[in-house]
């Protein structure tokens, strides 16, 4: 709000308003603008000559006095009634006085003004023994008015009666509200002798000394009342300061602690420190939402007593106060339980004997998820203060309750996710190969026939040692490849828990090619390497990787048209001199993959397989790859046009530093 005049000036509006107006000054408050109707005591404010106002604001002030009371002459008869009538204080009684006669104080009339007001410029034209000219220059910027003009006629015309002299002879010749440039007044009274002014000047000391006494009592009155009144306020801010404080604390908590218990211990300490409580209880409604059950506690000297903890109340028993406040969402306060009409022999009255309670809902969501009791720390009852920082509080702690049992049920979810993509990775694997273990049995049915048909042989041919040999090197050689057809599957069917080590990524590579073998060799694939000699030991799960390696060779595999061709190349990635990681590529020439559906192969349960015969197409083989992968701290993509083939681009860290830490190593 502008400050351009005194509420000295207000303050005879309203001491004018209630002599002549029944003692009703209500009718000038109201729509004064939202600095002063927020005031919780506007009167009051405008009755404080220490208060300061916008020209705006006086204004209104005086044109509702002139409608009220019916006079236009309003503003100029205040100025007569307060000088003659009302106690205007320090500035006005005594300072004015202090001039001791008219001359002087026309003199200095820029200096009173000063006091009053900011809103004009007084200069003193003329000035003699018995008269003075005086011009106003009121500011353009301000909202000033007639009211204003006619006000200060007022004072000036009376102003003599503060030394005891009579009203002056006042004339204005020119008036800025009638189209002039300034307000010019012409004043005159009449010459007092010497002798006359010596002793008015001597009598008006006394008498200012005097009323100066009065009036520095009064003010050391006022000095105590603000005093109390800052008192009281710095009382109230420390405690609305504390509120703030625990709100910030609140929200920490509720984004920062998920854990219930852990929530649960932060706010009952927050309304411990904030609050002027002796217990607080929090009921939480059930989860199937029958009942109110306990859920966290503080104040009890000893250990919560087990009946409070295994304490339920059901919804539907409306005469409890607890299921009341959870049923109409309202607080309800009870300052006398004794002689109130609560159970006396309730389980928490009987453990906890409060003198009052006060029990607020907790609501989140527009749902009313539970309540939070507290009573008295004496027989005086809850303070207001606490009761209004508990309804702030309510809905902070509503909300942190809430997200914590959500996260609650979220960690139950996710196990229950893990455990679901953990049996779905295995029930993948053993679909698919259970595939590769069909062609491996014909694979392997081939060499034993042979194998069948040298031993028929064996009695006839015994003694051609060229038989003999063949027979050996055949039957050997055989052998040996499907024993590590059957170790290699045998090896990837074991569940096993996640272990990463240093591996030979090539010989893992290679064992892979080795298991689609009978596919490749069947559809005439060469498979061709490209392995980096620089690459050394790999820190990495030797199961998961093949997995990931099988399941890109089968797909290159399927893919592949028959007589085609799959290059397997591996590249070392330094950086400065320092392994960074390793680059493996898988590239196949068989159909490509289109742009329609390149990024959602990683997909879980996206497959373009249908009814194929080296797998079931169940979607999950690549989203696993990929989820491997990422577990490595590593990544997978892919390159792709259609008819010329994909290639598969892993990455692996060298660094075990880069693992995530949900690998748990």
């Amino acid at each position: 709000m502008q400050k351009e005049t005194s509420c000295i000036n207000t303050k005879t509006i309203f001491e004018y308003v209630r002599e002549f107006n029944h003692g009703d000054c209500s009718v000038l408050l109201g729509n004064l603008g939202p600095e002063i109707d927020s005031l919780p005591d506007p009167e009051g404010f405008f009755r404080d000559p220490n208060n300061w106002i916008s020209c705006t604001v006086i204004r209104k002030l005086y044109e509702r006095a002139r409608s009220i009371l019916n006079d236009n002459m309003v503003a100029y008869k205040m100025a007569e009634a307060a000088i003659k009538n009302y106690s205007l204080g320090y500035i006005q009684k005594v300072f004015v006085k202090a001039f001791w006669s008219h001359v002087r104080a026309v003199k200095h009339a820029q200096k009173i003004n000063d006091k009053f007001n900011r809103s004009k410029r007084v200069e003193l034209v003329k000035a003699s023994r018995n008269e003075a000219v005086v011009r106003l220059h009121w500011d353009p910027k301000m909202d000033v008015s007639k009211d204003m003009c006619l006000n200060n006629q007022g004072y000036y015309t009376y102003m003599p009666l503060i030394w005891g002299g009579g009203p002056l002879n006042f004339k204005e010749t020119c008036c800025y509200f009638e189209g002039g440039s300034y307000c010019e007044y012409h004043l005159k009274w009449p010459v007092r002798n010497r002798l006359h002014e010596i002793f008015s000047r001597l009598f008006t000391s006394k008498t200012v000394l005097v009323e100066t006494i009065v009036e520095m009592e009064a003010d050391k009155r006022l000095i105590e009342q603000k005093y109390e009144e800052v008192n009281s306020l710095n009382i109230e801010l420390n405690q609305k300061i504390k509120q703030i404080m625990a709100l910030q604390e609140t929200g920490k908590a509720i984004l920062s602690v998920l854990e219930l218990d852990q929530v649960l211990i932060v706010i009952m300490n927050i309304l411990s420190n904030v609050c002027e409580i002796n217990r607080a209880l929090i009921m939480i409604v059930n989860e199937d939402g029958k009942y109110l059950e306990y859920l966290q506690s503080v104040g009890f000297n000893d250990a919560v007593p087990e009946e409070v903890k295994n304490y339920r109340v059901p919804l539907s028993r409306v005469s409890n106060i607890l299921v009341r406040v959870t049923s109409t969402g309202r607080s309800e306060y009870i300052p006398d339980i004794e002689n109130s009409s609560l159970k006396k022999e309730n389980v928490v009255l009987s453990y906890g004997k409060p003198t009052s309670a006060y029990v607020v809902p907790l609501i989140t969501r527009s749902k009313v998820i539970g309540v939070i009791a507290t009573d008295a720390v004496n027989s005086s009852g809850i303070p207001k203060e606490t009761r209004e920082t508990l309804e702030i509080f309510a809905p902070q702690i509503a909300i942190a309750i809430e997200n914590a049992r959500l996260y609650s049920r979220l960690q139950d979810q996710m196990e229950e996710l893990r455990k679901s993509h953990a049996f779905l990775s295995r029930a993948e694997k053993f679909s698919f190969l259970g595939n590769i273990a069909a062609r491996l049995a014909h694979e392997i049915k081939n060499p034993m026939t042979a194998i069948g048909t040298f031993i028929q042989m064996l009695p006839r041919k015994y003694d051609d040692e060229e038989f003999r040999k063949n027979f050996y090197e055949i039957a050997m050689e055989e052998t040996t490849r499907v024993n590590d057809l059957i170790t290699e599957l045998l090896d990837l069917v074991k569940t096993k828990t996640t272990h990463f080590d240093f591996n030979d990524i090539h010989d893992l590579i290679d064992r892979m090619i080795l298991l689609v073998s009978p596919q490749s060799n069947e559809k005439e694939i060469e498979v061709i390497r490209y392995f980096d000699p620089d690459i050394g030991r790999a820190w990495l799960d030797s199961e998961k990787i093949k997995q990931v390696i099988l399941n890109l060779l089968s797909n290159a595999v399927e893919f592949t048209p028959q007589g085609g061709k799959i290059e397997v190349s591996t590249n070392d990635l330094t950086e400065n001199g320092m392994q960074k990681g390793i680059r493996i590529e898988i590239k196949d020439n068989g159909t490509g993959i289109s742009e329609s559906i390149i990024d959602k192969i990683f997909d879980p349960y996206f497959s373009t397989k249908h009814k194929s015969n080296v797998h079931n197409g169940t979607g999950l083989g690549l989203s696993i790859a990929y989820q491997n992968m990422k577990e490595h701290g590593g990544s997978i993509e892919v390159k792709s046009e259609v008819k010329k083939g994909a290639t598969f681009i892993l990455w692996l860290p060298c660094d075990p530093s880069l693992l995530p830490e949900d690998t748990g190593h």
